[in-house]
Formats: C-alpha cells, structure tokens, sequence
C-alpha cells in the first residue's frame, strides 16, 4: 500500500490543547504527572546530580557532550563544544541529540528541560520530541508545535503526515519546559507546558524494529539544553478518569 492510501485509510482521534490548558498558565509541575496511564514499574530516574548518571541508559548520539554541574546536565553539540574526533563526519552538528533506552514502546516518560539561549545562527529553529526514531514525533518551532507521523519503516523515504497541530506550544530559547509523554498500545499522549498533544490509531502500535526505534530521543538544533530531570516508567494500565477524558476532548 502506498502512503497516499496508507494515510486515507487511517482513523485518527485528536484531542487540541485547547481542551487541556494554555502554554502560558500552566501549573509548575503539573505537566510532569501522567493523564492517560497509571505509573507501573520505574525503568530509571534521573536528576542529574552526579555525572554516574550519564549513563548507559543514556546515548548522547553523533558527538554530544553531557556534563552534570549544578544539579542539571548541560548538553551541547559538537558545533559548539569542538572536541569531535578530527575528521568526524558529525564534527559540525547543530544537533544536541539526547536519546533514552526503554526496552520497550510502551512506557510514561517524564522530564524538565531549558533550551540555552542561541549565541549564533543556527539554519533551522526547531527541537523534535521523538517516540520510535522519527516515528512518531513533536516537532516544536518558534511558530508553534505539530505531531508528525513519518513512515520510514513502510517506506524510507518517509512519507509525512501531520496529525495534530496546535500554534500555543512555541520553542522559545533560554525558557524551562517540563512534558510528560504517554504511549500504549494504539494511543499516545504529549503534555508539554499544559498542552496536549493526542492520537490514537493502529500505527501507533505498530512494531517498530529500527535500532532507534525503543527509544525516547529529545533533539534540539541551537547551542544546547539543560536537563535537570528525566524518568520513565512502564504503563500499568490507563487510569480510570482517561474514557470520560478522552470523550470530553472529541
């Protein structure tokens, strides 16, 4: 089947931010509680007090460098910190690319970033917020945030799909954000600053067997982020406030 049909033939549930809050009165904290699904088992969690948690569990990808101090890692790209390998065919990345190994694609991850203030030009503004290597993905931009299906698994050259979009969630340099992602099964949830982000569809649940694809990746393009929390759990079932929630959204 090709993308054009593939994408007719889905059934997409969107619940806007709207429904939830707006970007600029959101509570502190509250986006880091889950709204779809209880917490099970911790897989980790990390607040970036010793430098023993850059970790394994953590793949700073094409050169980025992590370095805990004052509580926070400071994570930066290679463009910017120039201590890639002489020759390295990421040596001049804008990217920061911070990727998280769950062993599995259903999970509730947590966290709480600030994205530096640019010093520089960089050639695109934006920071993916990513569920399965550039599967299922928040794409934030200072014009505002889109949820984005690419197939590169059906067909690398990834056929693109936008399923929610909402223009109050902006990326804004040298802000705090705090996001929560929720995903099992057939549905996903994003809550970032109070907005929300949500789908429902059966490639959701798709198997997804790339070397990336069990994974939570937050990539920034400008001179890096501090993150100063992220956790992640598996999902013990959905809570039982989420039915009346979903149907109060649609």
């Amino acid at each position: 089947m090709n993308n054009s049909l593939l994408f007719l033939a889905m059934t997409i549930s969107c619940v806007t931010a709207g429904s939830y809050a707006k970007a600029d009165d959101y509570v502190k904290g509250t986006s880091l509680r889950a709204t779809m699904l209880n917490r099970g088992e911790v897989i980790f969690e990390k607040n970036f007090d010793d430098q023993k948690e850059v970790d394994a569990v953590m793949d700073l990808r094409k050169h980025t460098k992590g370095t805990v101090k004052d509580g926070v890692m400071v994570t930066i790209p290679p463009s910017v910190h120039g201590e890639a390998p002489k020759g390295a065919r990421y040596g001049k990345e804008e990217f920061v690319r911070s990727h998280f190994k769950l062993g599995g694609q259903d999970y509730i991850f947590s966290f709480r970033v600030k994205f530096l203030e640019l010093d520089r030009e960089v050639r695109e503004k934006i920071c993916f917020i990513d569920l399965g290597h550039r599967w299922i993905r928040l794409e934030m931009t200072p014009e505002g945030s889109q949820l984005v299906f690419q197939n590169y698994i059906l067909d690398k050259r990834g056929g693109r799909q936008v399923m929610v979009e909402d223009k109050a969630l902006k990326l804004k340099y040298g802000e705090w954000y705090e996001g929560t992602i929720e995903i099992s099964g057939n549905e996903t949830l994003f809550n970032i600053n109070g907005v929300a982000f949500h789908i429902k569809d059966d490639l959701v649940a798709k198997k997804r067997e790339t070397v990336l694809a069990q994974r939570f990746c937050l990539d920034l393009r400008g001179v890096g982020y501090h993150l100063d929390y992220a956790a992640a759990w598996k999902p013990n079932g959905y809570q039982r406030t989420w039915e009346e929630k979903r149907a109060e959204s649609n």
